[in-house]
């Protein structure tokens, strides 16, 4: 584990990460120091743990998807091998010129979400460059933190945080409007009208609200991360011979 890493005074102000247990923002600030160059790490809570929390009482797989609710990471699997992307780690961090390329496969949708882009140079992919040195104390800070402010959310609502209102309202939740939650939202806006994504939250709410282990997967995160919403979508209007809405069997 011997990377360094940067952290801005406005990661403490972060309100996203405000609602997470203190343990799993230290965990936070640990991956950033375990993640290769690009951000990515397996995931593989028993050895999180006793890399970054060894003598502490917690359950680090809890605190884990905790952080990948309020989009700060994306557990994803490729194959059989279950993997963690720092959310905006290539954007926020700068990793030094000698690390090594990461191995580990992308997240499905990580080449649309530019993030590869913003965090490589042209030239040498996994390549990124020492930045000029203003003075001593300048030396690997970064100009914002490796979260993004969540403060610039007020104001008028638009579409995707009507749609938010929508998902609290049918399924009791109170999802507060911030990037994390409002992300997935807008990332599906620009393929799915209103229309189609209210039509998939009813679907979901009607067949998970009373089954207490599917109610926890009535969340932003997951009802419309790229790889679950297009099968959500595709599921709607499949009906048997009688009418009746065909079963979900489809997982989450």
């Amino acid at each position: 584990m011997a990377r360094a890493r940067n952290i801005k005074p406005s990661f403490f102000l972060n309100e996203d990460l405000a609602e997470i247990d203190p343990l799993g923002r230290l965990l936070f600030i640990g991956l950033w120091c375990l993640a290769d160059r690009a951000g990515r790490l397996e995931d593989r809570p028993k050895r999180i743990k006793i890399e970054l929390l060894p003598c502490d009482a917690c359950d680090v797989d809890l605190l884990l998807q905790a952080l990948h609710d309020r989009g700060l990471i994306q557990r994803y699997a490729v194959g059989e091998h279950r993997l963690i992307q720092v959310t905006n780690f290539a954007k926020h961090q700068s990793p030094h010129h000698q690390e090594r390329e990461s191995h580990l496969p992308a997240p499905e949708d990580f080449e649309a979400s530019g993030e590869r882009a913003r965090g490589k140079p042209k030239a040498n992919p996994g390549f990124i460059p020492d930045k000029p040195q203003a003075s001593p104390g300048a030396i690997a800070l970064i100009p914002d933190s490796l979260i993004p402010d969540s403060k610039d959310m007020s104001g008028k609502p638009d579409a995707a945080a009507e749609l938010l209102g929508y998902l609290n309202n049918q399924a009791g939740r109170n999802f507060r409007a911030v990037k994390a939650t409002l992300k997935p939202i807008q990332d599906r806006l620009a393929s799915a009208t209103p229309e189609q994504i209210r039509a998939v939250i009813d679907d979901r709410v009607m067949a998970w609200k009373d089954d207490p282990k599917m109610a926890e997967y009535l969340r932003p995160a997951t009802l419309f991360a790229a790889s679950k919403f297009e099968s959500y979508l595709g599921n709607l209007g499949s009906a048997d011979s009688n009418g009746a809405q065909a079963p979900w069997a489809g997982g989450i």
